[in-house]
C-alpha cells in the first residue's frame, strides 16, 4: 500500500532525478523544437521539489492536482502544462484517498492519459510523450493480468523506453517540432525522452518503497 508519505517520498526523489536530466533534454529538445525543455525541466523540477517539502494535503488526488500546479506554474511551457494535465487527471482518480494499492497506479495512469489528451488533442504516433505513456500503460495492466506487481512495473519502464525510441522515426505533428515536418524523422522526441525518465524514475523509487516495507 502507498500512503501519503510513500508517495511523497518517491515524488520527492523523482523530482531531483528529473532535474539532473535538463541539459540532456535542452539539447535534444534544440535539434527539432526551441530547446525550452530543458529550462521547463530545471524550473518545474525544482518548483515540485519545493513544494514536497512543505505540508501538503492529506489527500492523493489533491496532493497530485497540486504538483502539477506547482510544476506548471514555474515553467508554463507547452510540456509543464502537458505534465500538469497528466497530475491532475491522475489525481482525479484518486481524490479523496489516504492511500492506495500499487495496482491503483493503473487507474491513476489513465487519469493522466486522459489529462494529456484532452490538453493536447493528440493521440499516438503523433511523436509526443503519449508515445512513451500509453505502452507503458498497457504494459503495467498487462502485467498485473499475470498476478505480479514486479514484473508488471517492470514491464512498464521496458514498454516505455521502447515508445520513446519509436518516436525516432515518426514525424511531428504537434507544437514548434511540427514545423519542421519530415526534419523531425530520426530525432528522437524530447518530450516522450522527459516521460520515460519520469516513469523509469517512479518505478526504481517506488520499487525501493516496497522493497523497503517488506
Amino acid at each position: 500500500m502507498l500512503a501519503i508519505a510513500n508517495l511523497v517520498s518517491i515524488l520527492k526523489e523523482v523530482a531531483s532525478d528529473f532535474k539532473s536530466h535538463s541539459e540532456e533534454l535542452r539539447q535534444l529538445d534544440a535539434v527539432i523544437g526551441d530547446g525550452d525543455l530543458g529550462v521547463t525541466v530545471e524550473l518545474g523540477s525544482k518548483a515540485l521539489s519545493g513544494y514536497l517539502t512543505s505540508p501538503v494535503p492529506d489527500d492523493i488526488g489533491q496532493l497530485l492536482a497540486q504538483c502539477g500546479l506547482q510544476f506548471n506554474k514555474a515553467s508554463p511551457s507547452t510540456f509543464g502544462t502537458l505534465l500538469a494535465s497528466a497530475f491532475m487527471g491522475a489525481g482525479k482518480a484518486a481524490m479523496g484517498k489516504k492511500a492506495i494499492e500499487v495496482e491503483d497506479l493503473a487507474l491513476l495512469a489513465d487519469g493522466a492519459v486522459d489529462g494529456i489528451k484532452r490538453r493536447g488533442k493528440a493521440e499516438v504516433g503523433d511523436k509526443t510523450l503519449l508515445d512513451c505513456l500509453v505502452p507503458a500503460v498497457a504494459a503495467f495492466k498487462k502485467g498485473l493480468a499475470g498476478g505480479s506487481i514486479e514484473a508488471a512495473l517492470k514491464s512498464a519502464v521496458t514498454a516505455a523506453g521502447e515508445g520513446m525510441k519509436a518516436t525516432t522515426q515518426m514525424m511531428s505533428k504537434h507544437g514548434r517540432a511540427s514545423w519542421h515536418r519530415e526534419k523531425t524523422i530520426g530525432v528522437q522526441d524530447a518530450g516522450a525522452t522527459a516521460m520515460y525518465y519520469l516513469i523509469e524514475s517512479f518505478v526504481r523509487h517506488l520499487n525501493s518503497s516496497i522493497e523497503a516495507g517488506k
